[in-house]
């Protein structure tokens, strides 16, 4: 399994909604000018993990995204199943695949257990331990980025 963009950016996405302060709404573009990321995919994965319930929105010129959900309660392995992402590390587990070997590999409940333990580890990381866990970095704003929005990695 690899992480792709829509599970990352979905993870840093969230992480940002977790670090605001309680009653400000982020917008899709906010997040996206921080971490120069493309604003209709962030926007599209903020939908996702509003389908899942674990993100709110606000209509109006304050409005945007908020965690729907304490930021403690909600699981690294949530956020990527409310992306849709595939947690498997390897397709027989969940009979997605044609292997022929799949009735008679010998590794396969190997990685049954493995993979278990896996989403286990996931489940076991909420969204606050990635809030306060290795700083992401503070930059300073820049005339391309509204005011209060600072990109991630920028000198200051």
């Amino acid at each position: 399994m690899q992480l792709t963009k829509k599970a990352s950016y979905g993870l840093i996405a969230a992480v940002e909604l977790a670090r605001a302060p309680e009653g400000t709404p982020r917008s899709a573009s906010w997040i996206a000018l921080r971490y120069d990321l493309p604003v209709a995919f962030i926007e599209k994965i903020l939908h996702e993990l509003k389908r899942g319930g674990l993100v709110a929105s606000r209509q109006g010129c304050c409005g945007g995204y908020e965690l729907s959900v304490p930021a403690h309660r909600v699981t690294v392995l949530e956020i990527l199943e409310a992306l849709g992402e595939g947690l498997d590390l390897v397709d027989c587990l969940e009979g997605r695949t044609s292997c022929r070997l799949t009735g008679v590999c010998p590794t396969k409940g190997a990685w049954k257990a493995i993979n278990d333990r896996f989403r286990d580890l996931l489940d076991g990381v909420s969204l606050a331990d990635l809030e306060g866990g290795q700083a992401l970095g503070e930059g300073r704003a820049t005339s391309s980025v509204p005011h209060g929005v600072a990109r991630v990695g920028e000198a200051t």
